[in-house]
């Protein structure tokens, strides 16, 4: 594996365990054996790092077994269960921290919102209503502890329904 590689895999699953704001590049390093400041030098910043560690495209991991909606927020609550990493709680925390935020919104939007124009066409609006449901769902889930108490079963049929209205309008 190259230093790259070690360095990511240490961040994804510290980011997994803790949440992005929690983890420090130090442990990063610590986890991987290489020194912060060749964490550092290969990866550029803690927000490119997590960037790198979260490489899914949330909205293509979805299956075809109930609405999109549904699904959405099933991968959403499953990811929460898990300790996985929030690639949509991240996306905003992403921009703000990048040192060049137009690339970083223009990644955000290459990844994120045009997987979602794929799969909802091209009306106008309609991703971006989706994206900022998703956004501000895991943000409320994972940073600022909402819903802990929701069974996950409850809270994917609650916020499913709320996104497929969205996406049937």
């Amino acid at each position: 594996m190259s230093a790259r590689e070690v360095i990511v895999s240490a961040a994804r699953e510290l980011f997994g365990e803790q949440g992005y704001t929690a983890v420090t590049i130090k442990e990063i390093a610590h986890r991987s054996g290489y020194s912060p400041a060749m964490v550092m030098k290969t990866m550029g910043s803690k927000a490119e790092l997590y960037a790198a560690a979260t490489p899914v495209v949330p909205a293509e991991e979805l299956s075809d077994t109930e609405p999109l909606g549904f699904n959405l927020a099933r991968r959403l609550v499953e990811r929460r269960e898990a300790g996985q990493t929030e690639p949509w709680a991240m996306a905003a925390i992403r921009v703000h921290d990048a040192p060049d935020k137009e690339k970083a919104r223009e990644e955000i939007h290459d990844k994120y919102l045009n997987s979602l124009r794929d799969r909802l066409g091209k009306e106008a609006g309609k991703a971006e209503l989706v994206m900022t449901l998703l956004v501000g769902f895991g943000s409320g889930m994972r940073t600022l502890g909402l819903f802990a108490e929701v069974p996950a079963e409850e809270l994917v049929q609650r916020y499913g329904t709320l996104l497929q209205q969205v996406i049937d309008n």
